[in-house]
């Protein structure tokens, strides 16, 4: 699971960056407008850097702050309760681990600086 959530954030920051070169498909996005004109200011590999880290690191605040919210760490707990079923063993994969610990562990293990 952990490996897929990384899989996603990996895309979408590599997407952001993507959408900023000057023949990007940006048909789908509704956005266009607005790559373009981060395109303009952000030029040099220092500055395409500096987003990228920071797209990744908002990305990455989302996928913990979701599983914040599926750990029952939220408000959202006091109505409703979300849990994640393995298909194949039908057991919960949030049983004695907190997703977004578990989450933020594994990037630290699989992520370098």
């Amino acid at each position: 699971m952990f490996e897929n959530l990384k899989n996603i954030k990996d895309y979408w920051v590599d997407t952001a960056i993507k959408n900023l070169e000057p023949d990007a498909d940006l048909i789908a996005s509704d956005c266009e407008n607005e790559y373009k004109l981060i395109a303009n200011k952000l030029t040099s590999k220092t500055e395409l850097l500096a987003f990228r880290k920071v797209q990744n690191e908002i990305i990455e605040g989302v996928i913990h702050s979701l599983c914040v919210m599926i750990d029952g760490g939220d408000e959202l707990a006091d109505n409703l309760l979300i849990d994640i079923i393995d298909r194949e063993t039908n057991q919960s994969l949030q049983e004695n681990i907190a997703l977004h610990e578990e989450f933020i562990g594994y990037l630290l293990d699989v992520e370098e600086e």
